[in-house]
Parts: C-alpha cells; sequence; structure tokens
C-alpha cells in the first residue's frame, strides 16, 4: 500500500514538473504598435515638413511589431506586410517604419543576458552585441494597460545623431510583473516584467495583442549573419561617417 502511494506521488511530481516545463517552454507572442511622440505644432512654420510628418504618422498607424519570447530568448522585429512597388518607393512610408527604431532583428537571451541586433547599413548586414548595460530607475507609479497592472521605470540612452554627436534621451517604459519575462521593444529588457509600452522621444511603443502559451511551434532564432561588432565599435563607425561625410559637404 505504501509502495503505490509513493508511486502515486511520484507520478503526480512528475506530470507536475513535465507541465511546468512545457508551459515555461512555450512560445509567447506579444503584437505592438507605435504612434508619433513628436509636436507636429513646433513644424508649423516649415508647411512642407508639416505636411510630410503628418503622412508618417499616418502610415505610421499601419506597422506592426513581433516580439516573441519564451524561458529562454525572446526576438523583436518588424511584422512585414505586402507592399505595392509605388509604396517601396514611398519616403513617408520608409520614415514611418524606421522612426524611433525598429529595423532590423532584435535577440535577447535570458539566462546569459546577452543582446543582439542584426540590422543592414550601406547595403552591409550587421550583427552588433549590446554591450551598453542599461541603469534602470523603478518607481511605485502604477496604470493598467489592458487586464495588466503595470509599473513605471525609466532609463537614459544615448544614440548617434546625423552629425556624429552623441545624443542622450530619456526611455520610458510599464512593464507589468504579472509576467515575469524582462522582456521589450528593441534593445530594451531587464526588468522584472513584460514591457508592454515604451515610449522614446520621437514615438511610444504600445501593446495591442498579448498570446501566452502558444501550440503553434514557433522557433526563436538567434541572427547568425551579418559584420560582428558591439555596439561601442559601431558608434564609433557611425561617428567616423558621419565626421566624413561633413568634411565632404563642407569642401563642396
Amino acid at each position: 500500500m505504501i509502495i503505490k502511494s509513493l508511486q502515486t506521488v511520484t507520478l503526480i511530481i512528475f506530470l507536475l514538473c513535465s507541465v511546468s516545463s512545457y508551459s515555461q517552454s512555450r512560445i509567447s507572442k506579444l503584437v505592438y504598435k507605435k504612434k508619433s511622440n513628436i509636436d507636429v505644432a513646433s513644424k508649423k512654420k516649415n508647411k512642407a515638413m508639416e505636411l510630410f510628418l503628418k503622412e508618417t504618422f499616418l502610415h505610421m498607424e499601419k506597422v506592426e511589431y513581433m516580439l516573441l519570447f519564451n524561458d529562454k530568448a525572446s526576438s523583436f522585429k518588424q511584422v512585414r506586410k505586402m507592399r505595392n512597388d509605388l509604396d517601396k518607393k514611398s519616403l513617408s512610408i520608409k520614415v514611418s517604419e524606421i522612426l524611433g527604431g525598429g529595423e532590423g532583428i532584435y535577440y535577447t537571451e535570458r539566462k546569459t543576458k546577452k543582446s543582439y541586433h542584426q540590422t543592414e547599413f550601406e547595403s552591409e548586414l550587421y550583427l552588433i552585441e549590446i554591450d551598453k548595460k542599461l541603469d534602470w530607475n523603478l518607481t511605485q507609479e502604477k496604470k493598467k494597460i489592458g487586464k495588466y497592472v503595470c509599473y513605471k521605470a525609466t532609463t537614459e540612452d544615448t544614440s548617434i545623431g546625423s552629425s556624429g554627436s552623441v545624443l542622450k534621451k530619456k526611455i520610458i517604459v510599464w512593464y507589468t510583473p504579472e509576467i515575469p519575462f524582462g522582456y521589450g521593444p528593441l534593445k530594451y529588457n531587464g526588468l522584472p516584467g513584460l514591457i508592454l509600452e515604451l515610449e522614446n522621444d520621437q514615438v511610444i511603443y504600445y501593446t495591442k495583442e498579448i498570446q501566452l502559451h502558444l501550440k503553434d511551434k514557433i522557433d526563436i532564432e538567434k541572427p547568425k549573419k551579418g559584420i560582428q561588432l558591439t555596439r561601442t565599435e559601431f558608434d564609433k563607425t557611425m561617428m567616423g561617417l558621419a565626421t566624413d561625410f561633413r568634411k565632404r559637404h563642407k569642401r563642396n
């Protein structure tokens, strides 16, 4: 009788462990949309710029991004849609896609806490390791996004401007501990919960749809192709190119 009870308990523990492991390894999906965070009113002195931005923001409403994740890794990229030849040549559509980041593939490994960005620049494919760690400021400010209670966190990030200078920008995110995976849009991760909303100086990424533990078999593939550089090395390359461009422009 005791042996049978032990066997039953062992079987129950095995089944519980299997279910837990299976559900953790299952892929979940979050779809983001984005909207402009730029004040168009400040551009009214330039009518052409104002019209261009309005057209760009209109196209932006159709742009979507997908975050796939499980307990091992995450992948963030734009959801590509069929476009006609005219759309492919449209500058406003192109700007709507790249404004605020989002081009290429972002990949994060949960165990190693390493992040990579595969992106194309000047017809070259790069695989960039994000070596700049973010210092998050966690607050107790909270709000609900859908059915999830989210908390506000902020950090300061940098990017390289067209002139080659280093630009500082404030990042504001809302994350939910109810989905305990520290992933989010672009390269932003490392928080005690999933990021459902992110705001930078140009756009706001917000959640359109969340699907947890999908039954479909989807792989989260780590990008492997591209010239391998760290983010620091890539930024130095961009600064050098911007400086060379300015010098050539002055000579002309």
